[in-house]
């Protein structure tokens, strides 16, 4: 079930942006008669802007901004046609200072995320969409578009709570369960993702059935069964969101390293901001010793989801191999202080520590490894046995 993403500047909202502008104009102090008047300059951006004209509409826009800068619905059109012609830094200004003057426009602050979203600024889009949604928390464009940002930055569980009570108001509604078990899935439930995914499966094979096999097998470690799966889902319909990279991790924990790189570049020449196929492709060029060409791409992993542990982790690891050994604890203690369970981090740590000479950072790091690794083995045997 593919969400469709909204159009992010649809002609509907610079009319009614117009509209409001115009009823502001006719109320403000009449011009010199040697000018156009401002509802004339109005209706020329207007038309200008439905022609594709858009230095001439950005022009005039401009002008209005610039005789009445206290009017927000001026800033939010000049928003739209900055962000039809690409200039999406100054669209976002301009929505900013819609905002400032009309904070409670929710359709002015949707326009800005769906721009953030584009320039793949997901953690901001998300917070932008978060009060939006707070205010009208029924499904919509802002809610879907939220998720899918959660769902960016693998933020798995603020996914769930979003969607959990959209869910429980219709079961059946495909689009929210396809979310709503993806999710699941990818934050480790797998019991509650095939509970929510299983009615879509029943209603018969697809594309989009076939994803979500593979997700739970993928789920379930059964990486195999997962490949198969999710390359039959990829030959049904090679534009399903997400799946190349899917295809490419269970390629990968197969071992089929060959068959991973060419999904994980198929899933960008796709979406250029799919952070797994960035992370994993530019981790498996590194461990292959070619950092000039994991460089990129683990540097867009890093950008993407700069809190993200693993892409630190390979941003860490691709400079130790440089022998820029300070410029890898730069991104290695932060790691280390706020997720002191990752234990690759630890192991990482204390080989640069040894490198630097400094023994007993390096030292510690591998009292703490050996402490981790006898935590995973007492986890193991304390482990229920499954029942025969």
């Amino acid at each position: 079930m593919r969400m469709q993403l909204p159009r992010a500047f649809s002609c509907r909202r610079t009319r009614t942006c117009v509209a409001l502008f115009v009823a502001f104009l006719s109320l403000s102090a009449s011009l010199s008669a040697q000018q156009s008047s401002p509802e004339e300059i109005v209706r020329q951006a207007e038309a200008a802007n439905k022609a594709g004209d858009l230095p001439r509409a950005i022009d005039l826009y401009t002008k209005l901004v610039n005789r009445f800068p206290n009017v927000a619905a001026g800033h939010a059109n000049l928003g739209v046609v900055l962000a039809h012609a690409g200039r999406f830094d100054e669209a976002a200004a301009q929505y900013q200072q819609a905002l400032k003057l009309d904070p409670k426009n929710s359709a002015v602050s949707v326009d800005l995320a769906i721009l953030r979203y584009r320039q793949a600024h997901y953690d901001e889009a998300a917070r932008i969409l978060d009060p939006v949604v707070k205010a009208h928390p029924e499904k919509g464009q802002p809610l879907l578009l939220l998720a899918d940002c959660y769902m960016r930055l693998g933020r798995y569980h603020e996914e769930i709570a979003l969607l959990d009570p959209i869910y429980a108001q219709d079961p059946t509604d495909k689009t929210v369960s396809y979310l709503l078990g993806r999710a699941l899935l990818s934050a480790g439930d797998a019991q509650r993702g095939s509970a929510v995914i299983d009615p879509i499966l029943r209603d018969g094979t697809s594309a989009d059935a076939d994803l979500l096999i593979g997700a739970r097998l993928y789920a379930a470690n059964d990486y195999h069964s997962a490949a198969l799966s999710l390359q039959k889902a990829m030959d049904r319909n090679p534009n399903l969101p997400g799946g190349w990279s899917l295809l490419g991790r269970a390629l990968l924990d197969d071992e089929d390293f060959t068959g991973a790189k060419a999904a994980f570049h198929r899933a960008l020449q796709a979406d250029p901001n799919d952070f797994d196929a960035n992370l994993y492709l530019g981790g498996t060029l590194r461990h292959d010793g070619q950092l000039d060409e994991a460089s990129p791409y683990l540097a867009r992993a890093y950008k993407l989801r700069p809190d993200s542990p693993e892409a630190a982790y390979q941003m860490a690891t691709l400079a130790a191999s440089r022998g820029e050994l300070e410029q890898a604890l730069k991104y290695l203690q932060p790691v280390e202080e706020k997720y002191p369970d990752f234990q690759q981090a630890h192991v990482e740590l204390a080989t640069i520590y040894q490198k630097l000479h400094r023994i007993d950072d390096s030292r510690r790091e591998r009292q703490i490894v050996a402490a981790l690794d006898e935590k995973e083995r007492d986890d193991k045997s304390q482990a229920p046995t499954p029942a025969k």
